[in-house]
């Protein structure tokens, strides 16, 4: 089987499972400079063979292939035959580098303790989602119709019940919500599905189109600089750590999602109370008045 181009991968039967695999090829050239065909096929529960067609795609696909390291002595005892090298001009097969998020999610998570990279994932608490009590909510959001949830809310001290019209799932600040109009407050809001305690679907209630929550199609540009009361060297640092350009990284964000990015970079109050020095983290947001004028236009708006 010779395969062309990424496209073509869509057709074919295991496609799916053959592109996770290219891209993990992907993934380890760029970050570690080498790839073990015994690696790859432990990690995938395939054959040497199969790596190996694996590998002759991803070179096949590549306009810079990793070359298979010739047998003889191994490098330091690691880099012996079966390995694959990264070309020191490397184009990534799947057009960009990524993050290294990408990397541990196909290659670590099962890493062995005395494995030569073992990763520690830190596991915190989780907010616990029964998927009895969202499986009509998560449906409706599909099939764009009605839904009636038990909800507790942290507002109030009792569940309530609530018709609503969800058209998003969104995970942000370490939890997962839909995004759905209320029928009783009438307006579109976040439900967080861990705080769900049931759903009913209710197809013979009209939905409310996703195009009129306009908070969800507008967006916002926050501008995120090192902070200031960093020293030039840390700035400089801080703005190579986040790839910022000229010192600055424009982050577009869908203005209903504004509150949890703040709150996911330790910001929000600090934003909120135009106060740098509420700021734990080595970043500000230039535009912060025009961030906070959007939460306070937001929070008047409920």
């Amino acid at each position: 089987m010779s395969v062309k181009s990424l496209s073509e991968l869509e057709s074919l039967r295991g496609g799916s499972a053959l592109t996770a695999r290219l891209k993990h090829v992907d993934d380890r050239l760029n970050w570690f400079g080498f790839l073990r065909l015994a690696d790859h096929a432990a990690k995938f529960g395939i054959s040497d063979v199969q790596g190996k067609i694996d590998i002759k795609t991803y070179r096949n696909l590549s306009t810079t292939p990793p070359a298979e390291r010739k047998p003889g002595p191994a490098a330091a005892g690691v880099l012996g035959a079966g390995t694959y090298l990264r070309p020191e001009k490397f184009v990534p097969v799947f057009g960009m580098a990524g993050s290294l998020d990408d990397l541990w999610l196909s290659r670590l998570p099962d890493a062995r303790p005395d494995a030569a990279c073992p990763l520690e994932l830190l596991r915190a608490p989780e907010h616990r989602i029964e998927p009895d009590d969202v499986r009509a909510l998560l449906a409706a959001t599909e099939l764009r119709e009605s839904c009636r949830l038990k909800y507790q809310s942290m507002t109030s001290a009792e569940s309530s019940e609530r018709v609503v019209c969800p058209h998003a799932v969104v995970k942000a600040s370490g939890r997962y919500h839909v995004r759905a109009f209320d029928f009783s407050r009438k307006r579109f809001l976040d439900f967080s599905l861990s705080r769900v305690l049931s759903s009913d679907l209710l197809p013979d209630h009209a939905p409310v189109p996703a195009t009129l929550d306009d908070d969800w199609h507008m967006t916002v540009d926050v501008e995120f600089e090192p902070h200031p009361r960093l020293s030039p060297t840390q700035r400089s640092m801080i703005a190579r750590e986040y790839g910022m350009t000229a010192g600055l990284s424009v982050i577009p964000v869908r203005r209903a999602m504004l509150f949890y990015l703040l709150d996911e970079m330790r910001l929000l109050k600090a934003i909120r109370q135009q106060d740098k020095d509420l700021a734990d983290v080595p970043v500000w947001v230039k535009n912060s008045k025009d961030i906070a004028g959007e939460l306070v236009s937001m929070e008047s708006e409920s």
